[in-house]
């Protein structure tokens, strides 16, 4: 039975966004109080538009009350929304008991709405969108739950009704968010997929998506949180700039949290954007201001939080080099999770903790064998997000190799990765020429590869360009040189960033550089590197 006054597992959310159609259709909600045309509302319409919003406002402060009475009479607007609900719930319990129990709830949405297949309808434009809502919901449910294929034929069933919706009410402002998001996110996916694509009839329209991503987001509407949240994570994950001209995904996480500061479902979002872009200690503050209270070490809130919000407030603390909030927060998350060990994170949080005692430790040989931490890597958890598997990917080269990693080269990345380009600097001076040397003697060509890499990343980081072009070359030299370029990412993504600062000043280099980044397989990183090579190729 489902426990349906509980609070969903807050940061859960965070994994459904790196999926590689979910990342942007999560949002997949439309700007429902937008007219085409000025008319005087009836009281009816008045209050379903309310009862519309009061539903939205709960998803947003991911409130979900399941035993409160419903509408009767559904339109289709009430009708995505309310599935909309089902989505966040199920994607952020992660409890495939929810998914079970709700996923009737799909057919039966779909059935209310065949009422409204008629013409004479006043609905009748918003029918097929709202279809191709519900059947993109449960397409992302689905892949969610590894069922791939049923995944797959929602999203071409929900491509091709949005199409002919576009076809028929070329001015209708519901649908082309989606299906920007469907052309932008299908043009992303990588050549070795392409068949995939073909298979299944859909074609990807990357000029058209932008297009229409340009349209709904220059036009004033109720809902217009939701467009900017999608053009933001479009950015942070596939393209910083699809639009031209258009604010960073940085500046517009900024803008919703000062417009939005106390919708959870807005800090989460901002919250990931706001990390990727090594933007931490923004982020910590954000959540800061809306607790506004801290007692114990520990954030208190007005309202009780699920748990898995102390993963999140620890990432933060952990980035922002407040150790021993993070530490905190990490153990208040595993104690919470002690009874469900199939739950997100749990291993990152224990790796994290790990490197928290090694990096801190002044011991010139860390016994990683007698700390606990290091063992429940292996045995606590699972490993399907990223960040999961990076952890049980350090466990297992550990292992392998029996010793650690450089721990000023993984200082160094830890610093880079949370916004400290000065500290992760002065940290890598501590490597100079002599033990480069006494690396290559040894052949330990991994480290010193590594080490190029982290300089350039930095380099670049702190806008000192041409000096990060001379070592991401160095990088692309060392990695094929030394044949790693299966074996590690920097090579790939060296390319990429030098594609990225080429486009500008040299359009022919930038392609070359596109293309090699896609050229590198095997890597860690290959999917979501040509991804992003992709795209920008085709933007160039």
């Amino acid at each position: 039975m489902i426990n349906y006054k509980c609070r969903a597992k807050t940061f859960s959310f965070i994994n459904i966004f790196i999926l590689k159609i979910g990342v942007i259709l999560t949002f997949s909600i439309a700007p429902f109080f937008c007219f085409d045309g000025f008319s005087i509302p009836s009281t009816k319409a008045v209050v379903e538009d309310i009862k519309i919003q009061n539903l939205y406002n709960e998803i947003f402060d991911l409130e979900f009350d399941f035993d409160k009475k419903t509408e009767n009479t559904k339109t289709p607007l009430y009708l995505v929304v309310e599935d909309f609900r089902d989505m966040i719930f199920i994607l952020l319990t992660e409890d495939k008991k929810n998914y079970e129990k709700l996923q009737i709830n799909e057919e039966k949405r779909l059935e209310l709405l065949e009422k409204f297949d008629n013409k004479e309808s006043s609905y009748f434009k918003e029918y097929k969108w709202a279809k191709a809502e519900i059947k993109l919901h449960w397409a992302i449910i689905k892949l969610s739950f590894d069922e791939k294929w049923a995944s797959a034929w929602r999203v071409r069933q929900a491509y091709k009704l949005l199409l002919e919706n576009e076809k028929e009410y070329p001015n209708f402002i519901y649908h082309k968010k989606s299906l920007a998001l469907l052309q932008i996110t299908l043009a992303s996916v990588p050549k070795k997929y392409q068949w995939a694509l073909d298979l299944i009839g859909m074609e990807a329209e990357l000029k058209n998506g932008i297009q229409n991503l340009q349209k709904s987001t220059s036009q004033m509407h109720f809902f217009q949180k939701e467009t900017l949240m999608w053009q933001m994570l479009l950015q942070t994950y596939l393209s910083e700039n699809l639009i031209e001209n258009s604010k960073t995904s940085k500046g517009i996480a900024l803008d919703l949290l000062q417009k939005y500061p106390s919708e959870k479902l807005v800090l989460l979002a901002s919250s990931l954007v706001l990390m990727k872009n090594e933007s931490h200690k923004t982020a910590l503050l954000a959540w800061q201001e809306y607790a506004r209270n801290y007692q114990n070490n520990q954030l208190i809130f007005e309202k009780k939080e699920h748990f898995s919000l102390d993963y999140l407030l620890a990432e933060l603390y952990f980035y922002s080099e407040q150790h021993q909030k993070a530490k905190f927060h990490y153990s208040e998350f595993l104690r919470n999770v002690k009874k469900d060990n199939r739950i997100n994170f749990i291993k990152d949080a224990y790796f994290k903790m790990f490197l928290i005692d090694w990096l801190r430790s002044s011991a010139t040989s860390y016994d990683y064998q007698e700390s606990i931490f290091f063992y429940s890597i292996s045995t606590q958890g699972i490993a399907k997000t990223a960040v999961d598997k990076n952890a049980q990917k350090f466990i297992e080269l550990v292992k392998e190799h029996k010793h650690l990693p450089n721990k000023t080269l993984y200082q160094a990345r830890i610093l880079t990765d949370g916004g400290n380009y000065q500290k992760a600097q002065i940290t890598l001076l501590q490597i100079d020429e002599k033990q480069l040397q006494k690396w290559e003697n040894e052949k330990r060509f991994d480290i010193i590869l590594e080490y190029y890499y982290r300089k350039a990343r930095i380099l670049d980081k702190l806008h000192q360009t041409h000096q990060s072009i001379s070592f991401y070359k160095k990088v692309i030299e060392y990695s094929t040189l030394h044949k790693q370029n299966e074996i590690h990412y920097f090579a790939a993504n060296s390319a990429l960033q030098l594609g990225f600062i080429f486009k500008k000043s040299d359009k022919e280099l930038a392609e070359k550089y596109f293309e090699m980044a896609m050229s590198f397989e095997g890597h860690q990183y290959e999917e979501s590197i040509t991804q992003k090579a992709k795209l920008a190729l085709e933007k160039l």
